[in-house]
């Protein structure tokens, strides 16, 4: 817990004070996330879990972590953390919180989630994001931008409006 508040004095106190350049009026963001070894200790092994593959078990517990940052500056404004069990998404909606306005957010294709990405959305009245789609997504092409560049709208499935009932 002192690790986390010192992070979080620090990443709000340096964020407020840089000018960060704008991109047509937008502050650039991205998301990402990280795995990580912890060392092989009762604690950590009580905490965390080991990922496996058909050759066995890691050798040490990991902790994943999903990180916003400042794209010019590569400031970290905020992360969220946990085992390696669990799954980014989850982990990035933790930092729905500190979407700033006037944003673009770039995310890489293992983060789509239509859930995730409407509250990131509704977080702010002007906050965007953008990610490449995955190959099969299907969509409505609004505006074409630029070469291999489109505005599109994406309807979601039953399952997801169950799950994520205040989407439309």
């Amino acid at each position: 817990e002192v690790i986390r508040e010192v992070f979080s004095r620090s990443a709000n106190t340096w964020h407020a004070r840089a000018e960060h350049p704008h991109w047509c009026g937008l502050n650039l963001y991205g998301v990402d996330g990280v795995v990580w070894r912890t060392p092989d200790s009762v604690q950590n092994q009580a905490a965390f879990a080991r990922t496996a593959n058909a050759s066995g078990e890691a050798a040490y517990p990991q902790i994943r972590m999903v990180c916003l940052m400042e794209l010019s500056s590569h400031l970290l404004v905020n992360s969220a953390f946990d085992s390696v069990a669990e799954n980014e998404m989850n982990l990035a909606s933790q930092l729905i919180p500190n979407i700033p306005n006037h944003s673009l957010t770039l995310f890489d294709r293992g983060f789509y989630s239509l859930g995730l990405l409407h509250a990131w959305q509704q977080a702010q009245p002007d906050s965007h994001w953008l990610l490449p789609l995955k190959k099969g997504t299907q969509y409505e092409v609004v505006r074409t931008l630029g070469k291999h560049d489109q505005w599109v709208k994406l309807t979601t499935t039953p399952q997801a409006r169950k799950k994520w009932p205040q989407l439309p």
